[in-house]
């Protein structure tokens, strides 16, 4: 922002003219980065018309920074990112949204004489209306953006009261504001060509069906030509199924009773019960009509059994 502010004021020139209006000589007034106080103390080192040492030339502008605070008004929310094409193959980077703040300018224009001052102040003013708006690219990614550098002020100094050998400092400031925003830095990840969607139960939880969407070729990028695909599965019931539950040593299931799970609403038939060593059982089951899932409360309809399922294995015989 500092090099785009310069670059507006770098090609202001003032012009000398005798009695007839005709132009005797042209100059490009310089330009330079910095306090005015720093080349106001250029000049009083040399107070002296006659002085044989090199004075600092005038008219000449300066320009800084005069403030930075930030922009609450055009906030965007913390999960804005913009994505940019990657230079590594599959790949995409991305940006998090910029922070935006407001940024104060102060433009200094000295000059020996009113003429010279009026002259570089005629080709500023008429432009900001109050505001003049550009359109910059904020990062190497050709970020584009219209930022617009509005000019709040315009003040004039002359306080000279030396004599007539003296050097004379005409000095308008005028302050300008503007809007940057500052980028964080870059991260990549690769592009999704595979979503995996489960539908389940709202009541059980327990998994009725499964979309897998792919691309096809599989490996296509986003300017390339390819086909959505949809493949529906539903979930497998297996033949046999062992669980562990976790109950006391007196939960006793009686076998080929019909046994259900709290969660998953699943029934089975309970084929046979082992004692762990620890407390709990293991518990074959057949002729599920749905999976049983980690802690399902398995209840027996006829002993009144039940425990909590910690672990489930599929059995194939």
């Amino acid at each position: 922002m500092v090099a785009v502010f310069g670059t507006l004021f770098n090609n202001i020139s003032v012009v000398k003219r005798d009695a007839s209006n005709k132009v005797l000589s042209s100059s490009r007034v310089p330009l330079a980065y910095g306090p005015r106080q720093k080349f106001l103390s250029r000049i009083e080192s040399r107070p002296n018309l006659d002085d044989p040492n090199i004075g600092i030339k005038l008219p000449r502008m300066s320009f800084e920074i005069t403030s930075l605070t930030y922009d609450t008004n055009t906030k965007l929310s913390k999960s804005t990112t913009q994505r940019v094409t990657s230079s590594t193959t599959n790949m995409r980077d991305k940006y998090l949204g910029p922070v935006p703040y407001r940024m104060g300018f102060q433009l200094n224009v000295i000059t020996k004489n009113q003429d010279e001052a009026l002259q570089i102040l005629e080709q500023i003013l008429p432009y900001f209306q109050p505001e003049y708006t550009i359109t910059i690219n904020e990062t190497t990614n050709n970020f584009k953006h219209d930022v617009p550098i509005t000019l709040t002020s315009v003040t004039m100094n002359d306080d000279y009261e030396g004599d007539f050998t003296s050097r004379r400092a005409i000095i308008y400031s005028l302050d300008f504001e503007t809007r940057v925003r500052f980028y964080g830095p870059k991260s990549s990840s690769g592009f999704i060509r595979t979503v995996i969607s489960d539908f389940v139960d709202q009541d059980t939880n327990a998994l009725i069906e499964k979309v897998t969407t792919t691309t096809n070729p599989s490996g296509a990028g986003p300017e390339d030509t390819y086909v959505v695909t949809n493949t529906y599965s539903f979930p497998d019931v297996p033949e046999f199924q062992q669980i562990e539950i976790s109950t006391s040593s007196t939960a006793t299931f009686t076998v080929n009773e019909t046994v259900t799970g709290s969660i998953t609403g699943s029934t089975a038939q309970m084929a046979l019960q082992t004692e762990l060593t620890n407390t709990g059982s293991t518990l074959k089951l057949t002729n599920l009509d749905s999976n049983f899932i980690i802690g399902d409360v398995v209840t027996g309809g006829t002993s009144g059994a039940f425990g909590t399922v910690t672990k489930v294995t599929d059995l194939v015989f």
